[in-house]
């Protein structure tokens, strides 16, 4: 996801040969300016808009310069992450009023054999969140570790030593699929939910005006910040 900020520089047509020498450098200055200031309204508008973010998604917001060459600056959405999914792909769906792609979990699950086709992962009532609202990748890491270890509903080879089970298991509790965690002992088995198998994509409105903030900071600003610019560069130029 990502917002090209370009500027219509054609009431230079006519202008003196030495404001068309200087309009590179303005340009490419008056579109950086602009750029930062959106990254800046978008950072901010995540902060609002999403209840406690994570660091990731807070810094997820990034620029890249305009030269005086390429004429344009960009400001998009981090498509990288050391860990889990990327923002792009997560925010996407707040963004343009979609279904959410799957989740890098769900992918695993699936290529596991462990998530049926046409469902989708959602929190369960018992899951521990962070601050974030989110499982954390430790969590979601040994989830996995164990399910797969078990997968076809044998135990691993730790469990079959020690007479033990794992904790997470892939069930159907009380007419709900999901994955589920053993508690309550030998004399009081219980489990309890962790994350529950719903049928269908979710869907989520849209939340993170992320082109519209882009586009008014651009419409306000850019002719504003490219006459500064001129002005600066015909005060400082050589003569």
């Amino acid at each position: 996801m990502d917002v090209s900020v370009k500027l219509d520089t054609s009431k230079f047509d006519k202008a003196s040969a030495e404001l068309k020498k200087q309009l590179p450098y303005a340009s490419s200055v008056a579109l950086n300016n602009v750029a930062f200031r959106i990254r800046g309204e978008e950072r901010a508008a995540i902060g609002r808009i999403f209840t406690n973010p994570a660091n990731l998604t807070l810094n997820s917001v990034l620029v890249k310069k305009a030269t005086k060459r390429s004429g344009v600056a960009k400001v998009f959405i981090r498509d990288q992450a050391p860990n889990g999914t990327a923002p792009s792909e997560y925010l996407e769906p707040s963004v343009i009023d979609e279904n959410r792609a799957d989740k890098r979990f769900e992918r695993a699950l699936r290529h596991a054999g462990l998530l049926p086709r046409g469902m989708y992962v959602v929190h369960g009532k018992e899951a521990k969140l962070n601050k974030h609202g989110n499982i954390s990748v430790g969590i979601y890491k040994r989830i996995l570790a164990e399910l797969r270890a078990n997968s076809g509903s044998k135990k691993s080879r730790a469990d079959s030593e020690q007479g033990t089970k794992s904790k997470y298991f892939v069930g159907k509790i009380n007419g709900k699929l999901g994955i589920w965690k053993r508690a309550g002992g030998k004399r009081n088995p219980t489990a309890k939910p962790i994350l529950i198998f719903l049928k269908g994509r979710p869907n989520y409105r849209q939340r993170f005006p992320f082109i519209g903030i882009a586009q008014g900071i651009a419409r306000r600003h850019l002719p504003i910040e490219l006459d500064k610019a001129m002005d600066h560069a015909i005060k400082t130029s050589k003569r």
